[in-house]
């Protein structure tokens, strides 16, 4: 517990003075996939085991980076439909939780090492790149949003070992672009243990 609140404290700190001025030089200095990447394949018993926590951290982290959140609420673990399958490289859930200022939520989805392949610089050709940051360890939070009926904002966590953990809401959304940068970063959602 020490160590996931010190980790999230330095997150924090390195999450600061994020902004958009320097995307596309951050996106495109940052170099995607790493080399020497071992991929993932788990077993529907493997992946029910690691959802299980990743549904205990989501219940524990949101209060903790949402100011006032409570009644946390996890979605089914699946990938485009609801369940796993063996040899899946990715999962996928909704959270729901309500806060002072109303009821909101958000989509993450946990990909193994490997298997998302697209860079932060091909991000930003498809999205509207609003910030990006690097992280201690190496990696790249890169922020994206998409206006209109169906808007969304989304921290993308690029990871040195592979992965790639994303966070996605509402735009217009309680929770903040800070906030979904430490729940994306946050070392619990892991294919690596």
């Amino acid at each position: 517990m020490i160590r996931r609140t010190f980790t999230a404290v330095l997150v924090a700190a390195s999450l600061v003075g994020f902004g958009g001025s320097a995307v596309a030089a951050e996106s495109a200095e940052f170099t995607w996939p790493p080399a020497d990447i071992t991929p993932v394949h788990e077993t529907v018993a493997q992946l029910e085991v690691r959802t299980a926590g990743f549904d205990a951290r989501e219940v524990e982290l949101v209060p903790q980076v949402v100011r006032g959140a409570s009644d946390v609420l996890t979605g089914t673990w699946g990938h485009e439909a609801a369940g796993l399958f063996d040899g899946q490289q990715y999962v996928n859930n909704n959270v729901r939780f309500t806060t002072p200022r109303g009821a909101t939520g958000f989509f993450i989805q946990i990909h193994a090492p490997g298997f998302f392949t697209t860079a932060p610089a091909g991000m930003c050709e498809m999205s509207t790149c609003t910030g990006s940051v690097r992280t201690a360890d190496g990696g790249l939070v890169l922020f994206t949003e998409h206006t209109g009926e169906w808007g969304s904002r989304t921290a993308y966590s690029y990871r040195p070992n592979g992965e790639v953990v994303y966070v996605s809401t509402g735009y217009s959304s309680v929770v903040s672009n800070r906030q979904l940068a430490l729940l994306a970063t946050d070392r619990a959602f892991t294919f690596v243990s």
